[in-house]
């Protein structure tokens, strides 16, 4: 900059006191007491002519309301540290108190003038920085204060406009602003007592991959949480002694339409008790030759006719509750008991509508609520049509039983007695009937098994098998899968409020495979190869 065609416009800034420890005297300058004073002015350069003194000189269009300013002493130890000191607005004018320091010698290494707004609107450049050669006398500034003298000091600042603080040669800081939305979240365990939904605590984990967004536990109420947005996959694990840990990934999309600020109200989780589901238990039945039929029965169950069978594995007991109920929440089967079946399309599963079906439906959770007529989740599966009864024993690994598998196991296979019922000639040996059900179903396994081993063959609840009902031919047969014609399906076994003609093994019942009953149920079989 020509220094000849550039006036000088000077403003005196009156600043705050500051005591520090300095020398004291050229040689006893660290243990002095004395003081000096510093007063600051400075030179505002803007590159043009300028004639204005500083009795002239008033408010500028930026509101200069403070100055901040870095101070070390000889030996490199910082005095002032970016500190702002305030300025006070007199008639247009700028007034502080100096800064009164040890005796000693000073650096002035930085110093930065302020608007109203925080921000730097001048600034002075250090020696290194790209605008030094517009100063004669960039920072860092020697300075040495003496003992009961005022030092005017007066360093030279540009209008910053445009430029970066490196130009000036100021450090800058950087960061990311991470995007964040908030959802709401509520996780709820069923009371029996009350046979409704109380809220919970738990505890919630939030990762993408491998990388925790939040871990922390939740309050029985409605939770807000507040998570990164800039991820796609939202993976959630929600956990309580006692209950089976929740785990789903939700996409971005699916867990922000929970957004604490939207109307969708609150994600709900349903978590369930940690109650051990047995596993289906299998009885190996050996293959045999058996007569299929009876002739004291009804008229479809002649004539009697030789049948031979494979070897094959039957479950030991029905189906129960809690196993079906499994199996329609592993599979996310519809509120209604509806469900889009790879083989037959959307058909209904299980009849959530029916007021004897024990089972209900909350929060995107099945759970056994119960009834007088069911008490235990332990109880035979019921109000099962046929098609959630081929649905369930795929899932399980098996099949639905052919007709003439499950007479010749319930008959008791090659260890048969002949017996009229399922292991006995006395029905209430073995089968919950009309006459001692006291109206309600009751666990599997109670009464009596039959020669092999099988419980509640005879009573309790009918048992879907897969084929189409048929007549019988009297010719001996192999392997029989039942009809190729007919719509219907066979039922066996009788039910619960079944009195003795129905419970007898030979007895042949049947329904359309949409039908569904309080007495419908499930038994399983596995092939043996």
């Amino acid at each position: 900059m020509n220094r000849v065609h550039s006036i000088k416009l000077v403003v005196i800034f009156m600043m705050l006191f500051l005591s520090v420890s300095c020398s004291k005297e050229d040689v006893e300058k660290e243990t002095s007491t004395d003081k000096g004073e510093v007063e600051f002015s400075m030179n505002i350069l803007n590159g043009e002519l300028k004639s204005e003194l500083l009795s002239t000189l008033k408010v500028s269009e930026n509101k200069i309301s403070s100055v901040i300013v870095s101070i070390t002493n000889k030996t490199g130890e910082v005095i002032y540290n970016k500190e702002k000191i305030q300025l006070l607005n007199m008639n247009g004018y700028y007034i502080a108190s100096p800064i009164s320091l040890l005796v000693g010698d000073y650096l002035l290494t930085e110093f930065l003038v302020m608007d109203e707004d925080n921000n730097v609107v001048y600034a002075s450049p250090l020696a290194s920085s790209k605008k030094a050669y517009l100063v004669e006398s960039p920072l860092s500034i020697n300075f040495e204060v003496k003992k009961d003298e005022v030092l005017k000091l007066v360093p030279e600042v540009l209008s910053v406009g445009t430029s970066s603080p490196s130009d000036f040669g100021y450090s800058t800081i950087s960061f990311d602003v991470v995007s964040t939305f908030d959802f709401s979240l509520s996780a709820f365990v069923y009371n029996s007592t009350i046979k409704n939904w109380d809220l919970s605590s738990a505890t919630l984990v939030l990762k993408n991959e491998d990388k925790i967004l939040y871990e922390g536990d939740i309050e029985a109420i409605t939770n807000t949480i507040s998570v990164r947005d800039d991820v796609s996959t939202y993976d959630m694990t929600i956990s309580k002694t006692g209950y089976k840990t929740y785990t789903y990934s939700f996409s971005h999309d699916s867990l922000n339409y929970y957004n604490s600020n939207g109307s969708n109200g609150p994600l709900k989780i349903i978590l369930v008790e940690d109650i051990e589901v047995k596993p289906v238990e299998f009885i190996t039945v050996e293959g045999g030759t058996f007569q299929m039929g009876s002739m004291d029965g009804e008229s479809n169950e002649q004539p009697i006719h030789s049948v031979t069978v494979g070897s094959f594995e039957i479950s030991k007991y029905e189906v129960t509750q809690i196993q079906f109920i499994e199996f329609l929440n592993d599979i996310s089967c519809n509120a209604d008991g509806t469900y889009n079946d790879n083989e037959f399309g959307n058909i209904q599963y299980i009849d959530m509508a029916d007021s004897d079906c024990p089972v209900g439906y909350s929060i995107g959770r099945f759970y056994f609520k119960g009834s007088s007529m069911i008490p235990s989740d332990e109880c035979p599966a019921n109000e099962i049509t046929w098609y959630g009864a081929n649905a369930y024993c795929k899932w399980a690994g098996g099949r639905l039983p052919y007709e003439a598998e499950w007479e010749f196991a319930a008959k008791g296979g090659n260890s048969s007695n002949a017996f009229t019922y399922s292991g006995s000639n006395v029905y209430d040996d073995v089968a919950w009937n009309i006459l001692n059900d006291e109206n309600q179903t009751h666990p599997v396994g109670q009464k009596q098994a039959n020669e092999l081993g099988i419980h509640d063959m005879s009573g309790n609840v009918y048992e879907w098998c897969f084929d189409r009902l048929g007549d019988y031919s009297s010719d001996s047969q192999i392997n029989p899968t039942g009809s190729v014609d007919g719509v219907k399906r066979v039922r066996r076994g009788g039910g619960w409020n079944s009195d003795f003609i129905y419970c007898r093994s030979a007895f042949r019942s049947f329904h359309f495979p949409e039908d569904s009953n309080n007495d419908d149920g499930i038994r399983v079989v596995r092939s043996i190869k």
